[in-house]
């Protein structure tokens, strides 16, 4: 246990359990024969190999390789379907895009389900003892093997389950320091759920402290991070681009990128050294254009960071910059921070 102050919801995501109500983030169904290779041909990682309860992350690329969104993708165990989680601003704009990209001869179907099913996500080293606690009960896949345990379930990939006669879906998600799962459950089920998630031992996670917990692990935020002003290897999403897949949208700018390791920056932490403000907004060193500030936090356990956009040059951990309007200086950190 951490002997230093700090918010009791923000201290059970490290030490034990907590509970943060997602369901702002947007969650289309793509169905119909030709629905993985419509996001094939879209996005970065290999999506026409997935077998049914397996999943990955993503991102909708534009043709010059810039971030449209990065997508948590689900193949479906029970039905012939995938489930996409967006970001929450970009919900409608990815919605429009998939549907604009259907040809005359593609069998898709795309629908909007983010008003009949919520999403919750548990954070922290008991997120399977809590669910444990629940006594959910696994639906027997009809193609791939279902796990022994839940807790045995690969990252991203999906299981139906009941609980209390509700069915409902777990899935393993990137955590901020370990484990993390997404529930996603009817809407008119989701208070009853998070009752018994909090009785069974999870502290509600505020939108403050997920945002310090964000910032700290270095994950992108759309609007912040993730933007058409960026390609992915910029933001680090690595595990979310197939070198080896073929072509697809935004594939040429991006394989290029990744053959001539020639980036123009790279996502980094910053904090600040000696106490005071950190704002966003535009970075210096040696007297030039070094980056840009895209998130701030005040950190229980690491103070004043941020995350920024640095120049290569100005990119190794332990270089100092300085935050432009206000004259502060910051050091640059590899993510996460630790």
């Amino acid at each position: 246990m951490l002997d230093i102050p700090m918010a009791p919801d923000y201290r059970a995501a490290l030490e034990a359990v907590a509970l943060f109500d997602a369901s702002a983030a947007g969650r289309l169904i793509m169905r119909d024969r030709d629905r993985a290779a419509l996001l094939h041909r879209l996005s970065t990682n290999q999506i026409e190999k997935l077998a049914a309860g397996d999943g990955t992350q993503t991102v909708l690329t534009t043709p010059i390789g810039r971030i449209i969104d990065v997508l948590t993708v689900h193949v479906l165990p029970d039905e012939e379907a995938l489930l996409l989680i967006t970001s929450p601003v970009q919900r409608e704009p990815v919605y429009k895009h998939l549907r604009k990209n259907i040809f005359f001869n593609d069998k898709v179907k795309v629908e909007d389900v983010s008003e009949r099913f919520a999403e919750l996500h548990l954070y922290g080293p008991q997120v399977w003892q809590v669910l444990d606690v629940l006594g959910l009960v696994q639906e027997p896949r009809t193609q791939n093997p279902e796990p022994r345990t839940l807790s045995e379930l690969s990252l991203f990939s999906i299981q139906r389950v009941t609980h209390a006669g509700v069915a409902l879906y777990v899935a393993p998600i990137k955590g901020f320091t370990g484990q993390a799962v997404a529930l996603y459950v009817p809407m008119d089920q989701k208070a009853g759920l998070c009752a018994a998630l909090l009785a069974a031992g999870a502290t509600e996670l505020s939108a403050a402290s997920y945002e310090i917990l964000r910032v700290e692990a270095g994950f992108g935020s759309y609007g912040h991070e993730l933007s058409l002003e960026y390609i992915p290897l910029e933001t680090g999403l690595w595990e979310a681009i197939s070198f080896d897949k073929g072509c697809y949208v935004g594939q040429e700018i991006i394989a290029r990128m990744e053959s001539r390791n020639r980036m123009a920056k790279m996502l980094r932490g910053v904090r600040v050294r000696s106490g005071g403000v950190l704002t966003p907004g535009e970075l210096r060193g040696e007297g030039k254009d070094a980056g840009l500030v895209t998130s701030v936090a005040d950190s229980p356990r690491f103070g004043t960071i941020g995350l920024a956009y640095v120049r290569t040059a100005f990119a190794a951990a332990g270089t100092m910059l300085i935050r432009v309007d206000s004259e502060q200086s910051v050091e640059v950190f590899e993510l996460p921070f630790r």
